[in-house]
């Protein structure tokens, strides 16, 4: 009798352990409360883009209830809330995919702070008045611009006289940009002619870093090209041909250069003087030679 009492005993006991601890025989075990959806929020984007001038974030929020409102303001600026939505209207790409997105473009008048410490401040609020707030910061880098160094050329320039032909030099600038050449979008100039109007139109003539690889007119049977020597080097060249009906006097240049971003250079300043038909020119910038000028 005791030996059935102390079996039985044993089998309670292990029921009882069985219930306490799932085993790897149970089909799905215990989770606890897992399943609960917590009211939760968090900044997981801020960036601002130079080119559009242009603030970027995205707030991801879960709630077990509705949301009231999700808002965002910028210390900088010291205005009341704005108002993010998940409906897809506005910046919001998806709807109802709990992600709250939003821009905010810099305005003009305030481009100075552009490299400012930015501080983003969100505020969500559920309907049962329950409320997260966060901050997150960013710095926007302003992006280096092209440097530009002297341009190389001659000092002066004589006509030629009536029927002489051409008279030719090549003007050579280098530039550089801390990202590599490749960032370097353009580079030009603007000349300002003796009789005060400017060259071109008005319009910025390009210089190039082509080889001299494009023909861009032709004359007296010769096939004209940038002038430059090497492709891809940083070096930036433009032909100057005058002829007999070209003004003489001082031409003033303004060359300028600008990366992918539109960033400007610090512009350089020089100039050439071109001397009527008969006088003596003379130059040490650069050499006065062809090779290289056109094909």
């Amino acid at each position: 009798m005791r030996s059935k009492i102390i079996v039985s005993l044993i089998f309670i006991a292990s029921l009882i352990q069985c219930d306490q601890a799932p085993t790897t025989l149970d089909e799905e075990p215990y989770l606890g409360d897992s399943d609960e959806t917590t009211f939760s929020m968090e900044i997981s984007r801020f960036e601002f883009d130079y080119l559009s001038k242009q603030f970027f974030f995205s707030v991801d929020v879960t709630s077990p209830l509705e949301i009231a409102e999700v808002a965002y303001n910028f210390d900088l600026l010291g205005s009341s809330d704005l108002l993010l939505n998940d409906i897809g209207q506005d910046d919001d790409i998806l709807i109802g995919d709990g992600r709250y997105d939003g821009s905010w473009i810099l305005p003009d008048s305030m481009s100075t702070y552009i490299d400012s410490l930015w501080t983003l401040e969100v505020v969500v609020r559920d309907n049962a008045s329950n409320t997260l707030t966060e901050f997150k910061t960013i710095q926007p880098e302003r992006p280096a611009p092209p440097v530009m160094g002297v341009a190389s050329h001659l000092d002066s320039l004589t006509l030629p006289g009536t029927g002489q032909g051409l008279i030719i030099d090549t003007l050579r600038i280098s530039v550089s940009h801390p990202g590599g050449l490749d960032e370097i979008r353009d580079v030009s100039m603007m000349s300002l002619k003796p009789d005060g109007s400017w060259a071109n139109q008005g319009q910025p003539i390009p210089l190039y870093d082509d080889g001299g690889s494009v023909v861009f007119y032709s004359f007296g049977g010769i096939d004209f090209t940038s002038g430059d020597s090497l492709a891809n080097d940083g070096t930036y060249s433009l032909l100057l041909p005058l002829d007999a009906n070209s003004l003489s006097g001082i031409y003033y240049w303004t060359f300028n250069s600008r990366s992918w971003l539109g960033i400007e250079a610090v512009p350089v300043v020089d100039s050439i003087v071109v001397l009527p038909a008969g006088s003596l020119s003379q130059g040490h910038n650069s050499e006065f030679t062809q090779g290289g000028v056109f094909k």
